[in-house]
Parts: C-alpha cells; structure tokens; sequence
C-alpha cells in the first residue's frame, strides 16, 4: 500500500514539469498498419502488376503464324491465323479451335527460332 502512494506521488509530480503527451493519428497503431499496408501496396504490388500487364502485351504483340504456344489450359498448338482478338490453333492435322488472345499463356517456339534449351543437368545420378 505504501510503495503505491509513492508511486502515484512520483507520476503526479512527473505530471506537473512533463509536457503534454502528443495525441495525433500517428500515435494509434491502427493507422500506422494502415500506411505501412498503402505503402507496401505502392512500392510492391503495383509495379508487378504493371510489369506482368506489359509482358501480356508483348506476348501478344510478338505472336505471329507458325508459332507453337500454350494456352492457359494447357492445349499446346500452333497458330494458324490470327483475328482481331482470337487466335485458331492447330492442334492435330484436322483439329482446329478458336481461343481468346488473352488464353495465350506463353510461346513455346518462334517460326525460325530454335525452342529454348534447358539449362543444367537434368540427369539424376545415384549417390
């Protein structure tokens, strides 16, 4: 009982010379979390989303006739013709179908270009 009269003591006299707290937004945690998540999402999360939306577009700018690609549902074809916002992919001698430009996940070969080699060894030897 004695040591807490003495420390409300203390706190009153540390009142009296102290100056007055700041009350601000910033003094609340939520608003902090709140900034830190704004930033990240500007310093992160948009310049990614931009770079990938940029890439689309050369992926679909770059297409051409002859080209191997897959879709994002994994139909592997070559383009046969390409419209203004679909392509028909030739999938077996007789096999066409018609897929939106943006379905083109990646091109696997270029006409006249090599397919890109894998790099490293891909052999598994035994220990």
């Amino acid at each position: 009982m004695f040591y807490a009269l003495i420390l409300f003591a203390q706190d009153k006299a540390a009142d009296k010379g102290a100056a007055p707290e700041p009350t601000g937004l910033l003094q609340n945690p939520m608003f902090l979390v709140l900034g830190l998540m704004i930033l990240f999402f500007f310093v992160v999360i948009l310049p990614a989303q931009r770079k990938q939306k940029r890439e689309a577009e050369a992926l679909m700018t770059n297409m051409k006739k002859n080209d191997e690609v897959v879709t994002a549902s994994g139909i592997i074809g070559i383009v046969h013709m390409i419209k203004d916002d679909e392509v028909i992919l030739k999938i077996d001698d007789n096999a066409r179908i018609r897929v939106l430009k943006s379905s083109i996940a990646r091109i696997l070969k270029s006409d006249g270009a090599p397919a890109p080699a894998a790099t490293g060894d891909t052999n598994i030897k035994p220990a």
